[in-house]
């Protein structure tokens, strides 16, 4: 596999920015803890507000636990999209590109984890790296705190409108396959009913089901379509509210 854009930064920056955050609120903590008690050598008597400095410690506690878990999801979701890139260069023959962490709308944070190329389509990936019990039907939810299939949808939606603006096809355009990959070898992952036009797998099932498709693009085609994806995210990305453009299930 060809990796035409490795993943960005950003993840790793969010998770380090909130685990800075977490350890300055820790140090206020540990400050007010300090000079509460009045065996320690840093108490500081506050006669009738030493109540109010009790419940004011409160807060950078909280902090350090809404910190701590805001670091642990950026983390968790770096380190599953690194897996993914991981598995699919080292399964995939260089007839498959992978551009990482695109970005086509402008004006907000909207990246799209992976897009991959290759003889038997186009693939937008959604990669989630959640461990316990996940269960999906349809696109309703639970054990995850979003709905992946609807933003790989979405992704889908954006990359279908650049390769549709670029005139590379003169005819019908390819399918453009919504895939939810859950990275965690540990989730327990339970499908009950398939999203509209979203297909959830886990790790292990992402390389079979990228090369059973049946789509045939050229060498020629494929190229040219990643070129187009690759500017579009250097220029900064349209300005376009994505809608329901044609996915592929199965």
């Amino acid at each position: 596999m060809k990796i035409l854009k490795l993943s960005g930064t950003y993840l790793k920056r969010k998770a380090y920015q909130y685990l800075i955050l977490g350890i300055l609120c820790l140090f206020v903590f540990v400050a007010i803890f300090l000079t509460t008690d009045p065996k320690l050598p840093l108490y500081i008597d506050l006669g009738r507000y030493h109540t109010t400095r009790v419940l004011v410690m409160i807060f950078p506690l909280y902090g350090v636990l809404r910190f701590y878990r805001l670091h642990r999801a950026y983390q968790q979701g770096f380190e599953g999209e690194k897996q993914v890139t991981k598995v699919l260069s080292s399964t995939l023959s260089d007839d498959y590109f992978l551009i990482n962490d695109v970005q086509l709308v402008a004006g907000k944070r909207s990246n799209i984890d992976h897009v991959v190329l290759g003889p038997t389509g186009i693939f937008v990936l959604e990669t989630k790296n959640h461990s316990g019990k996940i269960t999906c039907y349809g696109d309703s939810w639970t054990g995850i705190g979003q709905n992946p299939s609807t933003q790989a949808r979405v992704n889908a939606s954006r990359v279908y409108k650049v390769i549709r603006a670029s005139g590379i096809f003169v005819s019908k355009l390819p399918w453009i396959q919504a895939v939810v990959v859950f990275a965690n070898k540990k989730v327990e992952l339970e499908v009950r009913k398939a999203p509209s036009k979203a297909k959830v797998l886990k790790i292990v099932e992402l390389t079979n089901y990228i090369t059973q498709e049946t789509t045939r693009l050229s060498a020629q085609e494929i190229e040219l379509m990643s070129k187009e994806i690759l500017n579009m995210h250097e220029c900064g990305g349209l300005n376009f509210n994505p809608t329901n453009q044609p996915t592929k299930t199965e």
